[in-house]
């Protein structure tokens, strides 16, 4: 059984134009959320431009950013790891 799906934006998730199909993620997403598989973002970039891809369910996903230093779940800061 699946539990989570994580994915990488540059270059994996995004296309060659920096962007998804959003109308069918969306759809993707809601089968995905309710069959109890948690969606993790993982980037090097920011949170907020990470989280920026994903308008309409930002709070219902996980990221990670700044490789690493940063881990939001459902919008609530988890980690946060500074030099």
């Amino acid at each position: 059984m699946i539990k989570t799906i994580a994915v990488d934006m540059d270059g994996t998730f995004l296309n060659s134009s920096n962007d998804y199909n959003r109308e069918e993620f969306l759809e993707l997403f809601n089968k995905l959320k309710n069959k109890g598989v948690n969606f993790v973002v993982a980037s090097g970039n920011q949170y907020a431009q990470i989280s920026s891809f994903f308008p309409e369910i930002w709070r219902e996903i996980t990221f990670v950013s700044e490789n690493g230093g940063l881990v939001f779940e459902n919008g609530n800061l988890l980690i946060k790891n500074t030099i």
